[in-house]
């Protein structure tokens, strides 16, 4: 974007700005232009396109630069603003910590599915989740059943901060805890044995590749929440050989995958004693979700 831009109307700098952030490989360039011309002017995207006629302010005009500015070079949308919406909710986000990706909603939706049975009687449900990052997981399925108690852990401090500070943020404070640590190592002792649901988004990238990721990936990402090791399954492997200690007769386990990883994961889960081992796709039809019964036949109890 050029500083031709300036005085122009809100409709003739979202022109510019789509086409200008559309030649350097942004993706949903115009979605990006609206949003961070919204966030500017202190606007929603609706009431964006109710202000096409609207001119922009110089100064404006130099605050959207700068945004566009540092988009154009790959830093993501989502750090930029500070927040990104993930299951009908806001997330603040802060750089350093993984942003949460569209797909990961089929995750929490199937999770959903597993829990529901759980939703009413009288014994308090327990999810366990395995790398925390933002709480987009672990927060959105304490929101969606007011009863379940969410216990996380994550490696990046920043992330299990951050991940309280959303649940604060959505209400969900009281009932999710989130513990700096390496997998199951920071859980309470007594947890094991009683926990409902495993549910993890763990790196799954090959360590080879994560050189030619993109930049906006590569460079903004924390590569301990990508790297999955030589073939992309280490953390896998590490939750289906813990599953069972970890998992009530009847718990599940749901793990999100990289779109080539439904039969190996499955077959790890399998390995390990998982039953009923099922591959979910996302809506855009690739594998996306890995799920495994651990015991018992009973869904759920009390």
């Amino acid at each position: 974007m050029t500083s031709a831009a300036v005085n122009r109307t809100v409709r003739e700098l979202l022109e510019l700005t789509a086409g200008y952030l559309d030649q350097k490989g942004v993706t949903s360039a115009r979605l990006n232009a609206e949003r961070l011309l919204a966030d500017v002017l202190g606007l929603t995207r609706l009431e964006l396109f109710c202000q096409h006629d609207r001119p922009v302010l110089a100064v404006e005009v130099a605050r959207y630069r700068e945004l566009v500015r540092r988009r154009a070079g790959g830093e993501p949308l989502q750090q930029i603003l500070g927040e990104t919406e993930f299951y009908g909710r806001p997330f603040k986000m802060e750089p350093g910590v993984f942003i949460p990706r569209p797909e990961t909603e089929r995750l929490v939706e199937t999770c959903l599915k597993l829990l529901e049975p759980l939703r009413r009687g009288d014994r308090t449900p327990v999810a366990v989740e395995i790398g925390c990052g933002s709480g987009a997981i672990g927060v959105s399925l304490a929101c969606e059943l007011p009863r379940l108690q969410v216990h996380a852990s994550d490696v990046n401090p920043a992330a299990v901060a951050l991940m309280l500070r959303n649940a604060r943020a959505l209400g969900a404070g009281p009932r999710v805890h989130a513990i700096e640590g390496s997998r199951f190592d920071p859980l309470a002792a007594s947890l094991r044995g009683q926990v409902d649901l495993l549910v993890s988004n763990p790196p799954y990238v090959r360590s080879a590749d994560i050189a030619g990721l993109s930049v906006e990936v590569r460079d903004h990402d924390p590569v301990a929440a990508l790297d999955g090791g030589p073939d992309g399954l280490k953390f896998y492997r590490a939750i289906a050989s813990a599953m069972r200690d970890w998992l009530r007769p009847g718990g599940h386990v749901a793990v999100e995958i990289g779109d080539d990883q439904g039969v190996d994961v499955a077959a790890i889960l399998a390995a390990s004693g998982g039953l009923e081992v099922v591959v979910t796709q996302d809506y855009a039809g690739r594998d996306r979700v890995v799920t495994a019964r651990v015991g018992e036949a009973e869904a759920a109890d009390g």
